[in-house]
């Protein structure tokens, strides 16, 4: 039969309490209050002690860092897996084995699908920065608005000097 702990100290109990505010191992604690992980589990609910922040981060909370897709590298993987599935159809043929030959479709469908899908995207990636990039050139060859709004203003005030102009 188990031994039924005493209460720890108000002393320990308040140092327990400063350790596990500063985010000590809750070994730690556990050996300062003489207690099991379980039973201090439950001390910790019964004192209504916060729960701590996971030490482990989770995923959602990181930022999400996406490394850059290589499309053609995707693309020529695809293309290969596409060539084994074509192999894997030509020998279930021969064997005619109606399993395998259905399997074998249904992944070649996918495999070309996604393929298709891959290429289409990479075609309008490519075009949509042909189109940035042609825009880009056009911004560049205009004079910027209010370039043109001082020259206009300097020839004013140049013509209101000279006499030409109405004076203003």
């Amino acid at each position: 039969m188990r031994q039924k702990t005493s209460p720890p100290a108000s002393e320990k109990i308040a140092q327990a309490k400063l350790l596990y505010d500063a985010g000590a191992p809750i070994a730690q604690i556990t050996t300062l209050l003489g207690m099991t992980a379980r039973q201090f589990l439950s001390f910790r609910e019964k004192n209504d002690w916060p729960k701590r922040a996971s030490v482990c981060p989770r995923k959602a909370a990181q930022p999400e860092a996406r490394a850059p897709v290589d499309s053609a590298g995707i693309i020529v993987k695809l293309e290969d897996a596409v060539a084994r599935e074509f192999a894997r159809v030509e020998t279930a043929l021969e064997k005619q084995n109606p399993k395998t030959i259905e399997t074998s479709a249904r992944a070649l469908a996918t495999l070309v699908k996604t393929l298709a899908e891959l290429k289409r995207m990479r075609r309008e990636a490519d075009e949509t920065k042909e189109d940035a990039t042609r825009a880009d050139d056009d911004r560049a060859d205009e004079p910027p608005r209010e370039l043109a709004e001082l020259r206009a203003e300097l020839a004013r005030r140049l013509e209101r000097l000279r006499g030409d102009g109405p004076a203003g």
